[in-house]
């Protein structure tokens, strides 16, 4: 039996095949944990579900899809892994259920009562968004994204590609993608967690200012890793630093 259990969360309108590269090479840097990727409601395998409510009505569906998947176990350390709004599910993880977590760690993320609205979503990437909203062909509505949360340019054609392919595969509706944002807008963080936690940020954030995920890591008075180049999509920008960082930051609470 693995003697870890981790959940990756994405962030909106984003689904488990968006990690890419990442998941497998974050299972292979930890060959004694179970590394499952949880999709939220509206997208991926839940993608014709409705997302509704706020980001504590989705922990409930996700909590629960995480029970089935790989109960808490004594003996087995649990982590959280979530990015953008998945960080904001995750922290509210963390909050609601700290004695089945042995860590959570959010990346480039948000909260509406630590950041101003105009920092949550910079004003270039509106542009970026009502394009999304009306634009029905997937390949110019990724490349379109992926210019916005992609800071390497040698990985957009590819990229942009391979996400087309999943948005014709499993589409996120309109009203759950305007769901989805609502939902992250309203999000508070928690005032306090009982959870050892890590914050990671790129500097090269084109979407939500790296201050937002600074402020976060602020309140929890916890530590802050800085990627000086990667994007909005962290993982995707850098990877392996993103592996070594959660290694790193894992084998000291041991």
């Amino acid at each position: 039996m693995a003697s870890e259990t981790w959940f990756l969360l994405r962030g909106l309108t984003r689904e488990k095949a968006h990690w890419g590269d990442f998941a497998p090479a974050l299972a292979a840097a930890l060959p004694e944990a179970d590394v499952h990727l949880l999709d939220l409601p509206g997208a991926g395998d839940r993608h014709a579900e409705a997302w509704t409510g706020g980001v504590a009505d989705a922990l409930a569906v996700l909590h629960a899809e995480a029970a089935r998947l790989a109960p808490p176990t004594p003996g087995v350390r649990r982590f959280v892994f979530g990015v953008s709004l998945g960080g904001m599910v995750a922290l509210e993880w963390a909050a609601r259920y700290p004695d089945e977590l042995t860590g959570v760690v959010v990346g480039n993320s948000s909260a509406g009562d630590l950041s101003p609205w105009w920092r949550r979503m910079q004003p270039g990437a509106l542009p970026t968004i009502l394009r999304g909203a009306v634009e029905r062909d997937p390949r110019r509505r990724e490349a379109a994204v992926v210019r916005r949360i992609v800071a390497r340019r040698d990985l957009w054609e590819r990229t942009a590609a391979s996400w087309a392919e999943i948005q014709r595969a499993r589409p996120v509706s309109r009203r759950n993608a305007r769901a989805q944002l609502v939902a992250a807008t309203r999000w508070r963080a928690p005032r306090a967690l009982r959870v050892p936690a890590l914050f990671l940020v790129g500097d090269g954030d084109r979407l939500v200012h790296p201050s937002c995920t600074r402020a976060l890591a602020a309140r929890f008075a916890a530590p802050l890793r800085v990627h000086p180049e990667a994007g909005h999509d962290i993982t995707t920008d850098a990877g392996a630093w993103v592996v070594d960082e959660l290694g790193r930051w894992r084998d000291a609470l041991a």
